[in-house]
Order: structure tokens, then C-alpha cells, then sequence
């Protein structure tokens, strides 16, 4: 007699699926998210609102039955988020990264040396490709360098999603998801929560959020602007598409191939950030956007997303011409010779791209929070402040690094002997907190290494 399987009236309607979507190998590819035409430029609709809540592990250290566990429950926990809520803007994203504090206290030694990524130095094996943290030339001697062991950024275009999410995840007691009761979602006892960061990125929030809170400048914030600075952030050509960022991607950058344990996933910085808005606004159009972009631009005020496709890119010859004949260094091109390919490329899964395509991912945020929305190190100021939460994506920390020193400028502005004022524009930003983390593959967002112990 024939056996028939049995129906899994359980998955009968599965919502969450509505939209038919299937989950990227990385964690920081976002399904859903569409294009809009910014006058012939295409930009990213990234998500609405966001949070990052950073924490330290109660687990003790060394023990491989109990991180092997907690490995299980949450990756459960994320699978039921993800039963609930679509894998897109109108659900949730939800991205995982660890801390160096992770690897080199919870796993042994001989894991950590088979398994995690090395960057390339001349074609060889060096160091790590996650590294610490390091202060540069122009940060504050305030700045807090971080020492957390995970990170976990939400986002949605529903603020709701994101508040409910995290309630479930991190703090005991009956918890609905969607108006859906929800159990073996609570994970909080795993953690100590060492800040929960919010903050927002969409078209004309920041001058709206910024005026009710009656920040200075704000009045001076173009309408229909996503970031406070004015500018669009999330041109298509100006962030890395598909898997770019990976470890693997790009020849060159880290020892990773397509197989390897760590495959689909990078390095992600992660930093708050506080804006000078009044010192940034006394600026007009045309100084800002020759400090953004560089001073060969010439769109005019209504352009807040100037082209930034492969053949506008700015490398190291180019800009040295800048800062001779102008004086000026503008903060694009100031990263792009790093932050791009500087030739034809092809990458380990055959995609050809062309000289200027961009090989880091920013996904930053707006924030008015000071500097957090919680924070177990330090107090919290009621006083709202215009900010920014950066993370941004790449290779290897080293990477970062490079393209976050030349940020700065300090060489190129001696030479030529530049004011601050001409150099980009970290005349009006201070940073005051700063962390590397490695965000693993989906596929391993979850105490990723805890199951080879």
C-alpha cells in the first residue's frame, strides 16, 4: 500500500511569503527594495527607519555546550521573526555581526585560525581581514572605540516592526509580532544590551524631524532631502551592488574563495557621528557641493542627487590636480581611487565591471539621538542632536582603514596646504564612537563558527 505525506496544514498560507522572495546568500543585499529616478539618476527607496542594539554575551567563555545551544535558539528566534514578517522593506531586515571580543574570547584558537578571513598584503596572507578599530588623524580625543561581541541592525519602512521585534528578542514576557503571539522568539538572557541606536533615512524626514525638534539649521535642510547633509546617499551607482562587498568577490582583497566557510559575508563599521548642521549650512550650494562631491561639479540646487555612475569617479591623479588648481578636496573623491575598482574587473563568479564601479556599501542613517537612544557605558543627553549611525561594508577592515584615512586628508591637505574648511567636509562631523565587526553570511548569522567547536 502506497504511503502518502502527510499535509502540513501549518504552512497552508505562509504570509511572510505573500511576496515570493528567496533569501540572498548575504545579509546585506535587500530584496524589495525598489529604484527611483532621481532626473535620469537611479537611487536607491532604502528602508525607512532603522535601529542598531549592540551587546556583550552572558555565556561563559569556553563553554561549547552553551554557545552551541545559544547558536540554536537564535537562529530559531530569527526564523520565527522571518515566518512572520516579509523579507523586505514593508517586513523586516534584520542583520547579524560579531566583534572581535566574539571570536577571540568564546571560540579556540585553532578554529579561529583555520576559518576566519586573512586580508591580502602584495598577493600574501597578513593579518585578519576583522581588525580593531583605530582612532584617525582628525577624530576627537573624546572618540569611544567599541568592544562589543554582536550587533544587530533592524530596518523597516514600519517603525512599528522594529520596536515590536526588538521587545520580543530581548525582553522577557508574552510578546506579539504582527498581532501574532509569538514564543521561542525571547533571547535577551544571552545578552547584556550595551545600546540600542534609532534613526531614520527617507525623502524629506530629516528637514521634517529636524524642525519639529527645532534643531538649529534645520530650516536650511532642502526639502525632500533623505540625509541631513542634503545630498542623496543611496545612488545606485555610488554603493556596491550584489555581492561586491564580499570577502570573495573582488580578487585581491582577502584569502576567501566561493567556498570557503565565510563566503557572502564582509566586514561592516560601524560609527555614531554628530553633523555641524549650522557650520554646514553657512556654506552655499555651491561650496557644499564641491566639498561632497568635488569641485569640478557644477549641478545646481535642485539636484540633490548629482550623477554618480562608474565614469564621473575621481582617482589619485586627478585629485591631486583638484587640490592644485582649486584648493578644494571634495569627500567623494577623496575615497573613490579605494573605494572603487581602478581597472576593468572581472570577479570570481564572472561578472565584468568596468573601471569606477563601487566596491564598498554604505547603508547609514539619520539620527537626532545624543548620542544613543540607550547606553549602558555613559548617560544620554534628552537634548536632540543631528547625526548620523554610519555602517558601511566592505572587504576587509584594512580597506576601510585606507579609505577612512584618506577621509581625513591629513597628507593632501600638507602638501597643498588646504584649510579644513576645503577639505571635505570632516570640518563638520565628530565622531564619538567606533567599532569593526564581521558580518557573516546568512547562512552563518547565527554564533557563526559554534557548531566546528
Amino acid at each position: 500500500m502506497a504511503t502518502e505525506t502527510a499535509f502540513n496544514w501549518a504552512e497552508v498560507v505562509n504570509y511572510a511569503k505573500r511576496i515570493s522572495t528567496a533569501p540572498p546568500k548575504t545579509q546585506y543585499e535587500l530584496p524589495g527594495v525598489t529604484l527611483e529616478d532621481h532626473l535620469g539618476v537611479p537611487v536607491a527607496v532604502v528602508p525607512l527607519w532603522h535601529a542598531v542594539v549592540t551587546a556583550r554575551l552572558t555565556l561563559t567563555k569556553g563553554n561549547a555546550k552553551s554557545l552551541k545551544a545559544a547558536q540554536e535558539r537564535l537562529s530559531r528566534a530569527l526564523e520565527q521573526i522571518e515566518a512572520i514578517y516579509p523579507l523586505n522593506p514593508g517586513g523586516i531586515f534584520i542583520q547579524v555581526a560579531y566583534g572581535l571580543p566574539y571570536f577571540r574570547d568564546y571560540l579556540p584558537a585553532r578554529v579561529i585560525d583555520t576559518y576566519m578571513p586573512r586580508a591580502l598584503d602584495n598577493g600574501k596572507r597578513g593579518d585578519r581581514a576583522l581588525i580593531d578599530a583605530i582612532k584617525f588623524p582628525k577624530d576627537p580625543a573624546t572618540l569611544i572605540l567599541e568592544h562589543n561581541d554582536i550587533s544587530f541592525h533592524f530596518k523597516s519602512d514600519f517603525n512599528e516592526h522594529i520596536s515590536d521585534v526588538i521587545r520580543a528578542l530581548f525582553h522577557p514576557g508574552t510578546h506579539f509580532l504582527n498581532s501574532i503571539p509569538v514564543e521561542n522568539v525571547y533571547v535577551g538572557d544571552l545578552f547584556n544590551m550595551t545600546s540600542i541606536r534609532r534613526g531614520f533615512a527617507g525623502r524629506g524626514m530629516p528637514r521634517t524631524i529636524a524642525r519639529r525638534l527645532r534643531i538649529p539649521g534645520a530650516d536650511k535642510i532642502p526639502a525632500g532631502a533623505m540625509l541631513f547633509m542634503g545630498f542623496t546617499s543611496s545612488h545606485v551607482h555610488g554603493l556596491a551592488q550584489g555581492k561586491l562587498p564580499s570577502f570573495e568577490t573582488i580578487p585581491g582583497y582577502t584569502d576567501q574563495t566561493p567556498e570557503s566557510y565565510f563566503a557572502h559575508g564582509t566586514i561592516m563599521h560601524l560609527s555614531h557621528i554628530v553633523i555641524d548642521l549650522e557650520g554646514w549650512y553657512s556654506l552655499d550650494h555651491k561650496d557644499r557641493l564641491h566639498r561632497m562631491f568635488n569641485p569640478r561639479r557644477t549641478e545646481g540646487p535642485e539636484h540633490l542627487s548629482p550623477p554618480q555612475a562608474p565614469e564621473t569617479s575621481t582617482f589619485k591623479e586627478q585629485l591631486e590636480d583638484d587640490a592644485k588648481k582649486t584648493g578644494i578636496l571634495g569627500h567623494n573623491a577623496q575615497m573613490q581611487f579605494l573605494s572603487r575598482v581602478d581597472k576593468d574587473t572581472t570577479t570570481v563568479y564572472g561578472e565584468v565591471i568596468p573601471k569606477g564601479t563601487a566596491l564598498f556599501l554604505r547603508q547609514d542613517f539619520d539620527t537626532v539621538e545624543n548620542p544613543f537612544e540607550f547606553n549602558s557605558d555613559a548617560p544620554v543627553s534628552p537634548t536632540p542632536v543631528p547625526g548620523v549611525h554610519f555602517i558601511g561594508f566592505g572587504p576587509s577592515a584594512q580597506l576601510f582603514e585606507k579609505i577612512r584615512k584618506e577621509m581625513d586628508g591629513a597628507e593632501l591637505q600638507a602638501k597643498f596646504h588646504l584649510p579644513d574648511e576645503n577639505t571635505g567636509f570632516t570640518k563638520f562631523l565628530v565622531t564619538t564612537h567606533r567599532q569593526n565587526y564581521l558580518e557573516p553570511p546568512r547562512e552563518h548569522r547565527s554564533f557563526p563558527l559554534a557548531e566546528l567547536i
